[in-house]
């Protein structure tokens, strides 16, 4: 239990469907003053709220966090004007560095030496732009495994439960004994707001590659195929395509530092059934001609092969 008795200042970037759920999770803590940037439905959602159903809080109608604001820059002050100083922010937007990149985003919040960075995002090697611009602050990631998502205009879905491994990205820039604390304190805090699971572990690094076998593969297979899950599994496209794909990514892993078991494959291949009409995220940005992560999911791993001479 913490013995914190004033509230951490979180502000968390992207209410989308995993952002919202974080915001419910980290407010119901009562360790955080929660504000949360909300850019295109904020006009709806700032009047009537989101309703909520999820299998880890019920229905929430109408809910709102702390502060709901259009922006980082009305972020970077309170209702009288004066500077935040942010312990954390959370960011929980789609990582896409050649159109948004994230240190530019969130530049108005973070405070140079306190504010903590938490990177609730897909992809491999996303903490190094943060740390080149703000060297001596702690970075921590958080990869989440979560069936969430927004139904227009502003009710959120979470049909499976919100699982998290969180850790810190240590940097020569930082104390490990600071960052790791820093990041302590988040999970206890989240953890503390009903999440189902949420997990502080050594090397994060190896949960976003253990994500990567299922976003490098899954996720980006039946985009090119347009077709959900259970329709790649039943055309065998399982055993012919997607295997040999996870290996390679473990194969990458391995000689990056970030060994995996076999069993981690078989997990990521055969845990969904054959029926399930799962539509992931690359699949459903295409069809509503959105961007996709291309770069933190293809394109870094295909960079980190390259430089340790793992490349094909």
């Amino acid at each position: 239990m913490s013995s914190k008795t004033t509230p951490y200042q979180v502000c968390l970037i992207g209410s989308g469907g995993v952002g919202t759920i974080a915001s419910v999770v980290l407010t119901k803590s009562g360790l955080a003053q929660v504000t949360c940037v909300i850019r295109s439905k904020y006009h709806y959602v700032s009047q009537h709220g989101w309703d909520i159903e999820s299998i880890d809080h019920g229905k929430l109608l109408g809910w709102k966090p702390g502060r709901i604001l259009r922006s980082t820059d009305e972020a970077a002050t309170d209702e009288n004007g004066d500077p935040v100083e942010y312990d954390y922010v959370v960011v929980c937007t789609k990582q896409l560095p050649n159109l948004n990149p994230v240190a530019d985003m969130i530049s108005p919040v973070v405070t140079s030496g306190k504010t903590t960075v938490v990177m609730i995002q897909n992809g491999i090697g996303i903490e190094e732009d943060i740390i080149k611009a703000w060297p001596s602050n702690g970075v921590m990631s958080s990869v989440s495994h979560i069936g969430s998502s927004i139904k227009d205009p502003n009710v959120v879905v979470q049909i499976g439960k919100d699982v998290s491994k969180m850790g810190p990205h240590l940097h020569a820039g930082l104390d490990d004994s600071a960052s790791v604390e820093r990041a302590r304190q988040f999970v206890e805090m989240y953890a503390m707001g009903g999440a189902s699971v949420c997990e502080l572990v050594e090397n994060i690094q190896v949960a976003r590659w253990e994500k990567l076998m299922w976003n490098g593969t899954f996720n980006t297979v039946c985009a090119l195929m347009r077709m959900d899950v259970g329709e790649i599994q039943r055309s065998k496209g399982r055993e012919s395509i997607l295997l040999p794909m996870m290996r390679e990514i473990r194969d990458i892993a391995k000689v990056a530092g970030h060994p995996m078991p076999e069993s981690i494959v078989e997990w990521m291949a055969y845990r969904l059934p054959d029926d399930c009409a799962y539509r992931p995220s690359m699949l459903l940005d295409l069809e509503n001609r959105r961007p996709m992560e291309l770069e933190v999911i293809l394109g870094n791993p295909l960079k980190k092969a390259q430089e340790l001479g793992n490349g094909r």
